[in-house]
């Protein structure tokens, strides 16, 4: 009995002592392997862009990218896992870029000199709250990344959160990109000044005062760009003034007027190649506080001057009303009179002028409007495409988004508007209305066989003739233009609304880098939205909450409690 433990001890210790070798080797072994992850958002934010990893492969030198974080230890409880995360990233790009991308990590928690050169970099702790066990405080860390790329001023991540992870992979690569190419991309705006109007500019004269001058609407896109690293170049389109040959995408804002030799240069520009956006604005409206409260509008028209150089290609800015049911609520200032003091206040306004562009009025086929979830299409028109013409053309097409699926719309004329245009009823409903369209070819010359337009002569008859008035010679070339039935939008305040912003950075990065940078940009966390309900819809959900639940409710319990009577009688 003795021999049979012993044997049994024997064994036993060997088999643990084997099975502890094999379990070090085994954990030695697939130590090394990376792992696999499952990606289960519906964004997809955890997967590679294939536009990304053809960056990473594409690097010629190596990128030193330093993640500077304090350690976990001294992390709030939330940023604990955040260091592992970021790291997880940053192997996954190493490994895509075949080593190109090297990466190492400090902590400059304690380390005084560090700090000191990281101050002089712009890196700089902040403050998070922290929830320790049944206290709340403030920490200081670090949390920030350099990226470095041979003699290239160093680009800075200033901040790396959690919620930074969603767009992590574009914050990376858009820097490793930029840093890496040649220069940075020229970018042509043309926005031609808001002129003040007519009534007030006569107000200030029979005052005798001298009406203010013109205002430029536009200043935001520029700070936009700059931030993204384009070069913007504000034309004036005089012949002082003209398109740079060298632009790699030409913006046109808000054409008003244009005379032929304008329309003649941005056609020129674009049958020479140049990708180019127009946003063209036929309407603005005004808004009058009425004596019982309310509004009356107002509207008045413009002409962009590029009508004939569109048509050219297929394209008509509809000149009546656009009106659409999914509509936006704007804040309008009011000056009241209470008392004999006379304050201003922001009134609600609602009209379906303040046209609504939600995500499912977007094309998802198109990294321009995949990711996008609300627009604000503020008194714009819609689009007419001759598919005959543009295929004449050999143009390719792609509606970018469009009015929903209960859009009207009416005559235009200048002056008071009735309040029946507002509504609905009795109008033709007209759905999905193109609103965005973007046109890819060789686009025609719609100047072609007619003398080129001379510049406009100067206002002052004793002043010299223009200079410049040579046209650039007609080159050809495949170009991509992105046609917009509204440049409210893209103003300053238009650009604070929605995602008016990330449209127009998507369509510049197209225009610039092709489709490469969007569709990694568009990976980021998609804001949902509520669809618009009727009130159809609504009466119909009240009635199946209030009546219909618990009236089924009241019938199971009487069948119930008869079929238990007739259980207890048998």
């Amino acid at each position: 009995m003795s021999t049979k433990r012993r044997n049994f001890r024997v064994t036993f210790a060997v088999t643990a002592l084997l099975l502890l070798v094999l379990s070090v080797l085994l954990t030695d072994v697939l130590g090394g392997f990376g792992g696999t992850r499952i990606d289960l958002t519906s964004e997809r934010l955890y997967t590679m862009a294939p536009a990304a990893k053809d960056i990473l492969k594409g690097l010629k030198a190596p990128v030193q990218v330093k993640l500077y974080i304090t350690g976990a230890a001294a992390m709030p409880t939330e940023l604990k896992t955040l260091e592992r995360d970021v790291t997880d990233k940053l192997r996954d790009y190493a490994q895509a870029s075949d080593g190109m991308i090297q990466y190492s990590i400090h902590d400059p928690q304690d380390d005084e000199d560090l700090q000191a050169k990281l101050a002089e970099r712009g890196v700089q702790p902040f403050q998070v709250q922290s929830i320790e066990k049944d206290e709340i405080g403030v920490k200081l860390i670090w949390s920030a990344m350099t990226v470095a790329y041979k003699d290239r001023p160093e680009e800075v991540m200033p901040q790396i959160l959690p919620q930074s992870l969603a767009t992590f992979e574009y914050d990376l690569i858009s820097r490793i990109y930029r840093l890496t190419r040649d220069r940075d991309p020229k970018v042509a705006l043309v926005a031609p000044l808001q002129e003040i109007d007519p009534q007030v500019a006569m107000q200030y004269l029979q005052r005798g005062m001298q009406p203010p001058e013109p205002v430029d609407v536009f200043t935001s896109i520029a700070q936009y760009l700059q931030q993204e690293h384009y070069q913007v170049e504000r034309v004036s389109l005089t012949a002082d003034s003209r398109i740079p040959a060298d632009a790699d995408a030409l913006l046109v804002l808000n054409p008003s007027g244009f005379d032929e030799r304008q329309a003649f240069e941005i056609n020129r520009a674009i049958s020479n190649g140049t990708n180019t956006l127009i946003a063209v604005q036929l309407h603005t409206y005004g808004y009058e506080p009425g004596p019982r409260g309310g509004f009356t509008i107002s509207g008045a028209a413009q002409a962009s001057g590029l009508e004939s150089v569109l048509d050219a290609f297929g394209v008509t800015v509809d000149a009546r009303h656009l009106l659409d049911a999914s509509h936006e609520t704007l804040a309008v200032p009011r000056t009241q009179n209470v008392g004999g003091m006379r304050f201003q206040t922001n009134e609600p306004v609602r009209l379906p002028v303040q046209v609504k562009v939600t995500e499912t009025q977007m094309n998802q086929d198109s990294p321009l409007s995949n990711r996008i979830s609300s627009l604000l299409y503020l008194w714009g028109t819609a689009l007419d495409l001759d598919t005959a013409k543009i295929g004449a053309n050999g143009l390719a097409t792609t509606v970018l988004f469009t009015s929903s699926e209960r859009a009207w719309r009416a005559p235009f004329t200048d002056g008071m508007l009735p309040g029946s245009l507002f509504s609905p009823e009795g109008k033709q409903i007209e759905p999905r209305l193109p609103l965005a369209v973007l046109l890819e070819g060789s686009f025609p010359d719609a100047f072609a066989g007619r003398p080129t337009p001379a510049w406009p002569a100067p206002a002052d008859p004793a002043g010299m003739p223009p200079a410049g008035g040579a046209a650039a010679p007609l080159q050809g070339g495949k170009a991509r233009v992105a046609v917009i039935g509204c440049a409210k939008m893209f103003d300053d305040m238009g650009l604070q609304a929605g995602q008016n912003a990330l449209l127009l950075l998507n369509t510049v990065d197209a225009l610039t880098n092709g489709e490469q940078m969007i569709s990694i940009r568009s990976k980021a966390l998609t804001q949902r939205v509520i669809r618009p309900v009727d009130d159809g819809e609504k009466l119909f959900y009240r009635l199946f909450a209030v009546v219909l639940v618990p009236a089924g409710l009241a019938v199971f319990g009487l069948l119930r409690a008869a079929k238990r009577r007739k259980e207890a009688a048998r």
